[in-house]
């Protein structure tokens, strides 16, 4: 298919008659076959699907289909996914497909609500929030730490940090302005990350001892969530608060991603949910 002086490899339609492009490579992902299919999608008016497949999905690659996910119009949908070969004793070596970008559709709608919300005045409670993320943020860059409060400056009780692995395990933080509640967490909301959870908890003790303190594990059917509470830092001063944060993100980049991603299970499929999980799992 031709797109300008490029080619797209497969051009298909859904089931229900959505056109869905697909753009195969060898080897890892290039900037080149980013820009043909940038170069597609820009001259389409009507809804598509856009499939990467490679045998390596580069990190920058990978974060482009994530923001091309969290910032184009509704309607176009962008995956990335690795190939692989594998062979189970003497059968003929098989393709399994490994999804590491996908659409979200949480993600989306925070963001959809969050450029709802950019549109008029805070009120008086989100002024407050503001102004505490962006004090945060300010710690952030005080300590040198390789976190950022985001640009657009959360409104509410909780403020992400992004992936902390290519198996899309979410960072962040909440706090209650008008309570004592204060937590970090890890959340995921992907189809793969039940059967890594299950795998994590059987070596919660171990992963507790390496973390440094209890953590509390939560799954529902939507999503996953492991969290550490503090249970009451209202009485202390905002940077004690902050250190706080800042300390329990440091241990959750520290002993999970290494842990994440020397699983070996499938992480395809999805499945979204909000930054809150419930039924505690022991």
């Amino acid at each position: 298919m031709p797109v300008g002086s490029f080619f797209i490899d497969i051009l298909a339609r859904d089931i229900g008659g959505r056109v869905v492009v697909i753009e195969n490579q060898f080897g890892p992902t290039d900037h080149t076959h980013l820009g043909q299919i940038l170069t597609y999608v820009a001259g389409q008016e009507r809804q598509a699907t856009v499939v990467w497949i490679a045998e390596t999905i580069r990190e920058e690659h990978r974060a482009a289909i994530d923001w091309l996910n969290a910032s184009t119009v509704e309607g176009f949908d962008f995956f990335a996914v690795e190939v692989e070969a594998l062979r189970i004793g003497s059968s003929p070596p098989a393709p399994r497909f490994n999804v590491v970008a996908k659409p979200n559709n949480w993600t989306r709608g925070v963001g959809r609500a969050t450029r709802a919300a950019a549109a008029g005045p805070p009120d008086d409670r989100q002024k407050a929030y503001m102004a505490y993320w962006s004090r945060f943020g300010a710690f952030l860059v005080d300590r040198k730490a390789p976190f950022r409060v985001p640009d657009r400056v959360p409104r509410g009780d909780w403020c992400g940090f992004g992936r902390i692995t290519r198996r899309g395990y979410i960072l962040f933080v909440s706090s209650s302005l008008s309570g004592s509640k204060r937590m970090a967490a890890l959340h995921a909301g992907h189809r793969g990350a039940f059967a890594e959870f299950d795998a994590l908890f059987a070596d919660k003790d171990e992963i507790a001892s390496e973390f440094g303190a209890p953590l509390e594990w939560r799954k529902n059917p939507k999503s996953i969530q492991i969290e550490i509470h503090l249970p009451d830092l209202t009485s202390q001063a905002e940077a004690v608060q902050f250190a706080w944060f800042l300390d329990q993100m440091e241990r959750f980049v520290r002993v999970f991603p290494p842990r994440i991603e020397s699983l070996a299970l499938n992480n395809a499929g999805t499945a979204d949910g909000p930054p809150a999980a419930e039924a505690a799992n022991g």
